[in-house]
């Protein structure tokens, strides 16, 4: 529900962006025009950088002009397993989209071999990288419990730090509902 209504506003941010207004000045106080007051509610996402598989420290900044697709997981934990083969096939969807798919492990220091393993033998796709267990992201972020995914506009805008997982445990195939948000989005590019 969190992320339709995240959905709307972006929408909305959209279309009031091609409707520019002039500021209104009203007993000597300037008024912010509906874009304006839309731009100032939106949220950055909050920067972090890690380590890839390969060594090379990436950022968030980096990605700027794709939208992010972040699933936050570790190797320990089963149900960030079941999510990968779902996860997989939406990679193979999007591919040809400007969708940068990232996945980042918060493993612990100890099991970074056994990270890079499984990325390995299971030939995880996307960037992946390596956060361990660094508080300052799980706090900036929120995040309690994995598997969690967040989802970044081109812009670097937080769109939900709560995205759908690609798998719908329903039906044990890939989330339509997130689908329809990668399809919205492509489509108000």
């Amino acid at each position: 529900m969190k992320l339709k209504y995240t959905l709307i506003f972006m929408t909305l941010l959209l279309i009031m962006g091609c409707e520019k207004q002039e500021e209104v000045v009203v007993g000597g106080i300037t008024e912010r025009s509906p874009e304006e007051q839309i731009q100032a509610n939106i949220q950055l996402a909050p920067e972090f950088a890690f380590h890839s598989i390969d060594g090379k420290q990436v950022a968030l900044n980096e990605l700027r002009g794709k939208i992010v697709y972040v699933d936050i997981w570790a190797t320990w934990c089963r149900p960030c397993i079941m999510q990968i083969p779902a996860l997989k096939e939406v990679e193979e969807m999007y591919k040809d989209e400007d969708i940068q798919f990232v996945s980042i492990s918060v493993d612990k220091e100890k099991d970074i071999q056994k990270w890079r393993n499984m990325v390995r033998e299971k030939q995880l796709g996307g960037l992946q990288l390596y956060a361990g267990s660094d508080m300052k992201f799980h706090n900036e972020y929120k995040i309690s419990t994995i598997p969690r995914f967040l989802l970044i506009g081109k812009e670097g805008e937080l769109i939900s730090s709560d995205a759908p997982r690609p798998l719908n445990h329903r039906t044990n195939g890939v989330n339509e509902e997130l689908l329809e948000v990668f399809d919205q989005l492509i489509k108000e590019q």
